[in-house]
């Protein structure tokens, strides 16, 4: 097989795992120049290494609801011999059975904070020749569906998803001769915006659900200006963010005909500051520190609302970790349990991220901590 190392590096943040063909940072939404990386030498080795390697030493996890942290390199929840099991560790370096060679991952683009160069350089550092790729779909939107999709027929090797996989995906698989194992490494919040001049203290769940399905088409049925409502969103079949929103806040109803569609979370976040009256979602970590947009609070009911930043601008952490507010999930790391090498890379990823180095890093990249 041969692997493409080639990436655009953004001149904005650092980025430096965007596709070779990406117009656009996946981080900042920097228009990019079309560029050739350097492949490092670690990642030819790690590539030459791939045909020495056999089915090699792998480990299973445990299933993600059963997560309850003990101690470092103790396991969480062991189940009885046989069944799949995680360490977990104090950090990054001290994590066991890292195989070598170059490992393609993507999917979810609320992912993107942590697919960051930051990020990027702690796994080289402690594992210089476990190289990760990021890969975009060669047709269709990236998102959660695309890259469990993209995992299932063997174009990826680890698939990043911010909602855990449908009993339908758990079926391919089953189909195809192995099995899905979502592990969560961090907790997510949806955070709706507006542009700074609306004069509204927030909105509930219901009245969320109501803009989006086009039952409330003005801002003055909920408490707002007399304006009429423009709402964005991204494709209903990018799968992760969308579908959690279709899923538990519109409750399975389809999005409203004045709902426009947008390609990603940039293109949401310019078209909202641009046009009086608009309103979106995205993950929390992509709406921080932004200028032209204002996060709305939420309520589950009534008019208690919470807000998904804190007074410093930084994530409401302990309103995500007790639900006061209202929108949160967990994100995963989807692996394919197949007894081969990319079964070893999504393991050894997903203990990367969960181990106390890997969760500060997910908390600097603005979510929550998941132990």
């Amino acid at each position: 097989m041969t692997y493409d190392v080639n990436y655009v590096t953004c001149p904005k943040c650092g980025h430096d795992r965007n596709s070779s063909t990406a117009t656009k940072c996946e981080i900042c939404g920097q228009s990019l120049k079309k560029g050739i990386g350097v492949p490092p030498i670690a990642v030819i080795a790690g590539v030459a290494a791939l045909a020495l390697l056999g089915a090699g030493a792998y480990f299973f996890l445990n299933k993600p609801t059963d997560m309850a942290v003990t101690s470092t390199s103790q396991t969480i929840n062991a189940n009885p011999v046989g069944s799949p099991v995680i360490k977990v560790y104090n950090d990054m370096e001290t994590v066991e059975n890292v195989p070598s060679g170059l490992f393609n991952y993507g999917g979810s683009t609320t992912f993107a904070p942590l697919r960051s160069l930051t990020i990027s350089n702690a796994i080289t550092q402690a594992h210089p020749n476990f190289q990760l790729r990021y890969v975009e779909p060669t047709t269709g939107k990236p998102g959660s569906s695309t890259g469990i999709k993209m995992l299932l027929d063997g174009q990826l090797s680890i698939a990043q998803s911010s909602r855990s996989v449908k009993d339908s995906e758990f079926t391919e698989a089953k189909t195809r001769g192995f099995t899905l194992e979502p592990v969560p490494i961090a907790i997510d919040g949806i955070a709706f915006f507006v542009t700074p001049s609306l004069a509204i203290a927030g909105l509930s769940l219901g009245q969320v659900e109501a803009i989006f399905t086009g039952k409330v088409t003005n801002w003055n049925q909920v408490g707002g200006p007399n304006l009429s409502i423009k709402p964005f969103s991204r494709d209903p079949q990018s799968g992760g963010t969308v579908t959690f929103i279709k899923d538990e806040i519109l409750h399975g109803q389809a999005l409203g005909r004045t709902v426009q569609i947008t390609r990603d979370t940039t293109d949401e976040i310019r078209k909202v500051a641009q046009t009086p009256g608009a309103i979106s979602y995205a993950t929390a970590s992509e709406v921080i520190g932004q200028q032209t947009i204002r996060s709305l609070p939420l309520s589950k009911a009534g008019t208690n609302y919470v807000a998904p930043f804190d007074g410093t601008g930084k994530i409401n952490v302990t309103a995500f970790k007790n639900s006061s507010y209202p929108i949160t999930r967990r994100l995963f790391v989807v692996m394919r349990r197949d007894g081969k090498l990319d079964e070893q890379a999504g393991a050894a990823y997903a203990n990367l991220l969960l181990s106390g180095q890997g969760q500060k890093l997910i908390e600097q990249s603005g979510f929550v901590a998941i132990r």
